[in-house]
């Protein structure tokens, strides 16, 4: 191996020797100290390698013998010189170019979630920015074993992790427990409040003890059904209270007010069909294409348009990711134009509106009792206005003690 390497640095040539006196050249070379190799004799035809500097000294050698030489073939270093030299600023860029590369491959470019479905992408992303895990961290800042014993106590569904690197992607793998055992609920207790003012018109109690019955009128916030039921002795003193969460259907009679205004002018998008569509590189976060300067020659400023960008990462050998980007931008140009209702038009459009916020009471199972609507027109608007009485469920759970008892 070391005599290769000699042999690449200095150059050597693959010679061709004739004559009869072969051997003579061959022994008066030994005398010289001129180092021969790959000896290979048929009749008056030799074969053989030597060192180019070695070459120079051979002509006395061959005149004195009458041999030939031709050479045949170069190698090494030195005969590569004049071509390298010819080309060196390609060769600088060549060299320059795997050192960044062998710089930037130290580095992370990329990350990928394997495994998790149970723990969300962004959960995880949220976990690795608590942990200052980025894109451009050096590779050798990481302790992986670390990360992934921190990574399963933030999530106590996950039961096996591994973080590793192939090339410059960091892989982040989970597996997760297929059956999570159900957390133990504590009940300390809850009533049912109510959620808006009104009357009372039925009440169905399940658990608790009912503080309003059916024609009652109640505030917002007032407790509905207490969770604390007391217990009596004999003498029918309260000696106890058993805490439940309170469970009941209720149904109040309430009120609810509908606003929807609606402006006489409205903007339309509308493209112009001055379109373009362009290439660009982004390397270390240094974004480059031609859009400024096609804005800089046809003077358009204050322009408005939509973008579109197919985005690439670079990468090497399937799994060296680069911090370089490149795709293309597709831009459409366009403007906002103002178009302005007719006063049919905008009465059709409230009462369309006012239509569907009815289904969607209706869908949710809410009763209409009376309904008093008005269409105001002003200036530059119309507005509708109604007045609903309903009939609804009400009441939603609040820890007992929280609640404001409004009697």
């Amino acid at each position: 191996m070391q005599n290769q390497w000699i042999r690449l640095v200095r150059g050597c040539l693959v010679i061709r020797l004739g004559g009869d006196y072969i051997e003579r050249f061959l022994n008066m070379c030994r005398m010289h100290d001129i180092n021969l190799w790959g000896i290979k004799r048929e009749n008056n035809i030799c074969m053989c390698e030597a060192y180019a500097s070695d070459f120079l000294k051979m002509p006395p050698l061959l005149k004195k013998t009458s041999t030939k030489a031709h050479v045949l073939k170069k190698k090494g270093l030195p005969f590569y010189f004049p071509f390298i030299k010819k080309r060196i600023i390609f060769f600088a860029g060549v060299i320059i170019c795997l050192g960044m590369l062998h710089h930037v491959t130290n580095y992370v470019w990329a990350i990928e979630y394997v495994g998790n479905l149970q723990v969300s992408d962004d959960e995880l992303s949220d976990f690795l920015e608590r942990e200052d895990i980025h894109y451009g961290m050096r590779k050798s800042s990481l302790n992986c074993e670390e990360k992934e014993k921190k990574l399963r106590e933030s999530f106590q569904n996950v039961t096996w992790t591994s973080i590793y690197f192939e090339g410059t992607k960091l892989y982040i793998e989970v597996k997760e427990n297929e059956k999570t055992e159900p957390v133990p609920i504590v009940t300390k207790g809850t009533n049912i409040v109510a959620d808006e003012a009104g009357t009372i018109t039925s009440i169905i109690t399940r658990n608790g003890v009912p503080k309003v019955k059916a024609g009652d009128s109640v505030e917002k916030g007032q407790i509905l059904v207490e969770g604390s039921v007391p217990v009596y002795d004999e003498s029918l003193s309260v000696i106890d209270y058993q805490i439940y969460d309170a469970d009941a259907d209720i149904c109040i009679r309430t009120p609810i007010e509908y606003r929807f205004l609606l402006k006489d002018s409205y903007p339309v998008i509308t493209y112009t069909g001055n379109n373009a569509k362009v290439g660009f590189a982004e390397v270390f976060g240094y974004h480059i294409d031609a859009l400024p300067v096609i804005d800089f020659l046809k003077g358009e400023k204050n322009t408005l348009y939509e973008t579109v960008t197919d985005k690439h990462q670079v990468v090497l050998l399937d799994n060296i990711y680069l911090p370089a980007y490149y795709g293309k931008i597709d831009r459409k140009e366009y403007y906002i134009k103002y178009l302005t209702y007719s006063k049919d038009e905008m009465k059709n459009l409230l009462t369309e509106n006012f239509q569907k916020f009815i289904s969607g009471l209706e869908e949710k199972g809410v009763q209409i009792v009376e309904k008093n609507v008005k269409i105001v027109q002003n200036s530059n608007s119309m507005e509708l206005i109604g007045d609903l009485l309903v009939i609804k469920s009400t009441g939603h759970s609040s820890p007992i003690g929280s609640a404001e008892v409004k009697e």
